[in-house]
């Protein structure tokens, strides 16, 4: 972890991480490099990360970034176990482009908003990092970056979701480690980020990850 970051955690002012993630944001972003740390390896039958010749669905996932008790937080949730490739997984809310979507960014903000209740506005935009690609469910990730004052009580979609999570950015991040994780029915070991014994792994952890390399 970055002295920067390390700075961060005990930052007071949000504006200053705005105006960071603003200009760094609309730089060359670290994408693969960054993303490919991440990926946890299986023993048969690995995933093919990074062909983009693959026809990928396109999906969006909206991380929402606000100052609380002078930490910076951010939403995470646990999604429901069914028979999904992501089930029981945590990961910020987000879901499919819909066709009365006008762009990604509008389909994170909706499917945050019918995922947990959270309602911020598209004003509250500050940019998006490198699309993540999900081979295992045949989709093309967008993660798109919010920041608001505060969050009001959050509602989940039990349809959808069985926790929610309100997270310490920066103490996440200082979390990466090995972990062992059940993928497929196996035990397997995973680049990981982890918050009260809560493990965030896969395509969650390719984007977090980006996202510290970014603020590093």
């Amino acid at each position: 972890m970055s002295a920067f970051i390390s700075r961060f955690c005990n930052m007071k002012n949000i504006e200053l991480l705005k105006e960071l993630l603003s200009y760094k944001l609309n730089k060359k972003l670290p994408g693969m490099s960054a993303q490919k740390e991440m990926i946890p390896v299986f023993p048969d039958n690995q995933p093919e990360y990074f062909n983009y010749n693959q026809d990928l669905r396109d999906a969006a996932v909206l991380i929402c970034l606000f100052e609380e008790n002078n930490r910076i937080k951010t939403v995470l949730i646990e999604r429901v176990q069914d028979a999904s490739p992501h089930s029981g997984q945590i990961a910020f809310p987000g879901g499919k482009k819909e066709d009365s979507d006008n762009d990604l960014i509008d389909t994170a903000f909706r499917e945050a908003s019918e995922e947990v209740g959270l309602k911020a506005s598209k004003q509250s935009y500050v940019g998006s990092l490198t699309s993540v690609q999900i081979p295992i469910s045949r989709y093309n990730v967008l993660p798109v970056i919010c920041i608001v004052d505060s969050i009001h009580k959050l509602i989940i979609c039990k349809h959808e979701v069985r926790k929610v999570f309100i997270v310490d950015l920066f103490d996440l991040l200082k979390s990466e480690n090995i972990r062992q994780v059940c993928a497929r029915q196996i035990r397997i070991d995973a680049p990981s980020y982890a918050f009260d014994k809560q493990i965030v792994w896969g395509a969650t952890a390719m984007v977090l990850k980006e996202l510290e390399e970014i603020l590093s």
